[in-house]
């Protein structure tokens, strides 16, 4: 790859395919002077968006009145929110989630059986309890 000069100002506006960013940034990690530049590239628009924001009288441009262009937002901002969003919302989930009962073998004979022995379309409730080794009931 040659020098891409003209592509750093894309690859700072998320202008760029992911695969044209991903062989910008090999590039610019194996090229000094294609780092260099980069930094003096967002340097520069560091400076120029700290520069105020001037109000143009009326009428000195008529082409301009009425007339309102959107900004552009970087989507990584928006994708960034709401990831952050759903991981609070995880988080907050998992704070309060009360911690799971055990239940044994006894509590669900007794809350189940007596409904399965009225239903006559059921037999007689048998549990069969899997065979774990090393887990001591107490």
């Amino acid at each position: 790859m040659s020098h891409p000069s003209e592509l750093l100002s894309a690859y700072l506006d998320g202008e760029l395919s992911p695969d044209e960013g991903a062989t910008l940034t090999r590039h610019i990690s194996t090229c000094g002077r294609c780092a260099a530049e980069m930094v003096d590239v967002q340097r520069v628009r560091a400076a120029v968006r700290s520069l105020p924001v001037l109000e143009v009288p009326v009428g000195l441009v008529p082409a301009a009145e009425g007339h309102v262009a959107p900004l552009r937002r970087h989507r990584g901002v928006m994708a960034g929110a709401v990831a952050a969003v759903v991981v609070l919302v995880i988080a907050v989930a998992a704070m309060f989630t009360p911690e799971p009962s055990t239940v044994s073998i006894d509590e669900l004979s007794s809350r189940f059986g007596a409904r399965v022995s009225l239903d006559p379309a059921f037999g007689p409730a048998k549990v069969v309890l899997p065979d774990y080794e090393g887990v001591v009931e107490e």
